[in-house]
Order: structure tokens, then sequence, then C-alpha cells
């Protein structure tokens, strides 16, 4: 388990204090399927959009997301159906996901959808009255539990305000299928990193 990271108590809280830089498979995957059960399960938490490249038939990251959506969330999916032996998989998990409710996305006609993020919208106190505030994870690796233990990559849980506001911009011209304004720090494929 990262010692960045509390075993008990809020992700989300954690978060508002500085980034959390996860390192797999030397440090657990499962603060990253934490993170996703604490949004599924607070109720201020009002949106998640996750992308989805090889996640596999059994995944309790997909399972949260159908509860997510029953429990009446807004839950956006990009899936990429050209998940190389993950296709059959991705195709299952999109038809459950639109029968509980979820928009799914299939990503853009000729390219592949390989980013690996997953985004929160949550309501948070204010000054002058409730403000939204956005969290993420960020990843090198697939939203896949059984293989973050063979495979190394990084991931980094953050409610950095310039990272998140991306991570919604890249959601939203996924979702709408047009080029919007450039990120300010994530760089994208093949618009601005080739």
């Amino acid at each position: 388990w990262p010692r960045a990271l509390p075993r008990q108590g809020s992700i989300f809280e954690r978060l508002r204090r500085g980034d959390v830089l996860l390192h797999h498979p030397f440090e657990s995957f499962e603060p990253v399927v934490a993170f996703l059960r604490e949004a599924v399960n607070d109720p201020e938490v009002l949106a998640i959009k996750q992308t989805i490249y090889r996640t596999g038939a059994q995944s309790v990251l997909m399972d949260l997301l159908l509860e997510a959506a029953r429990r009446g969330k807004e839950v956006m999916c990009v899936v990429e159906l050209k998940a190389r032996f993950d296709e059959e998989a991705n195709i299952n998990w999109a038809e459950r996901l639109e029968a509980v409710g979820a928009q799914v996305v299939y990503g853009i006609v000729g390219l592949k959808t390989h980013a690996k993020l997953l985004l929160v919208t949550r309501r948070e106190p204010g000054s002058r009255g409730p403000v939204l505030r956005r969290y993420a994870h960020l990843s090198t690796g697939n939203y896949n539990p059984k293989t973050a233990r063979l495979y190394t990559d990084v991931g980094c849980l953050t409610a950095d305000a310039d990272l998140t506001a991306d991570a919604d911009l890249v959601f939203q011209q996924l979702a709408s299928l047009t080029r919007g304004k450039p990120p300010k720090q994530l760089l994208l494929a093949p618009s601005r990193l080739q």
C-alpha cells in the first residue's frame, strides 16, 4: 500500500493536500479501486468518467461503474473496441453499461483511444456555496487489477485543477468528436504528440 495514502479515511481529502504517485506492481493497485469505490459510495459525487482499454471479462472497476449508474450518477465510459484480445469483453461491458443508463462512447474512427483516465466530479462546500471539484487518476497502465500485478506502470491520483480540467477536455473531445481548445498540461496524440 502506498505510504502517501491513508488506508482509512477519504482519498478525496488526501488529494486536496497534493498528488499521489503510484508505481505498480511495486505498490498496490488497490488504491485505484478504493478511489473509484469512494466515488461510487459518496452522495456528493455527481459524475464519473473513465476510459476503458483493457479491463478483462471480470472487473471490479466495471462493476463499480455499473453501480454508480444504478445510483443515478452520471457515468460516461470511452470504450476502445480494438483492444487486442479484449474486444469481446469490452463490447459486453459497453452493452451492460448502456443497459443501466451510462453514456458509452467508442472513440474516434481510425484512431485507438489508448488513454488511461478516470475523472470524478464532486460537489463540495465553498465560501459562497457549493463548488464542483474534480479528481482524477491518470495512468500508463490499463484498468485491470490482474495485469497491474504483472506490468510496470505509473499512475497519478490528483485534484490539481489544471490536470483535471485537461482530463475533462479530453472526455469532452472524445464524446463530441470535436477539436476543442487544446489541453494546457496533457499532450494528446495525434494532435499535439506524434
